[in-house]
């Protein structure tokens, strides 16, 4: 069987870009996997569209894996030597980099709300479902006037981010007070998304 882009990183599905080059390094220096799988895993969790169905397809529970009893000899066997290659040897520098983006990324750099609106759909097309979730909330946060269509734009692209970002409750609760909206459109849209974000609720 095929393993999920997140097995093979070993990263979460909150992880950031800067998270996914770090494991992507870390990942060969392990060489547990072929550089050609590990490759096409950075590729997969890289592209927005591409980390949707990785999301989709990742188990919620690892499978647990039966041990007998009687059978103990994996564990008398010697534990294996990692030896770096030559042309790893760069890859703490790799890391190192990747480990100061991810810092960079953290930091908190103040934004006007239309700036907040604007990186926050940006972060969300993207796959960083954290930090577009910080930039919608704060935009939200913000916004005085709860009827305009910028604000009601930003709460159905939070709901996205919460869904795509596995916290369905927040999803659903953010849908649910979007609910009584009087616009029509809007309704409707709450009415489709709650459907489905139930769905997957009663599936988890």
């Amino acid at each position: 069987m095929e393993h999920n882009p997140y097995d093979i990183l070993g990263v979460t599905p909150v992880a950031s870009k800067a998270e996914i080059t770090k494991a992507v390094a870390l990942a060969m220096k392990r060489k547990q996997y072929p550089v050609d799988v590990i490759a096409k895993a950075q590729k997969s969790l890289m592209k927005p569209e591409e980390r949707i169905i990785a999301d989709y397809l990742r188990p919620i529970l690892p499978p647990v894996k039966r041990f007998k009893n009687s059978d103990l000899s994996a564990l008398q066997q010697p534990v294996p030597k990692l030896v770096l290659l030559a042309q790893l040897d760069g890859l703490e520098q790799a890391i190192a980099q990747a480990s100061q983006q991810e810092l960079i990324e953290r930091e908190y750099i103040p934004l006007s709300l239309s700036e907040l609106m604007t990186e926050g759909i940006a972060a969300c097309k993207q796959g960083r479902y954290p930090q577009a979730i910080k930039y919608l909330e704060e935009y939200t946060q913000g916004c005085t006037d709860k009827n305009h269509k910028d604000y009601i734009q930003a709460q159905m692209w939070l709901i996205r981010a919460y869904h795509l970002g596995r916290d369905l409750q927040r999803a659903i609760a953010l849908c649910q007070l979007l609910s009584n909206h009087p616009h029509t459109q809007v309704q409707t849209w709450v009415k489709k998304t709650l459907s489905m974000l139930s769905q997957e609720v009663s599936h988890v």
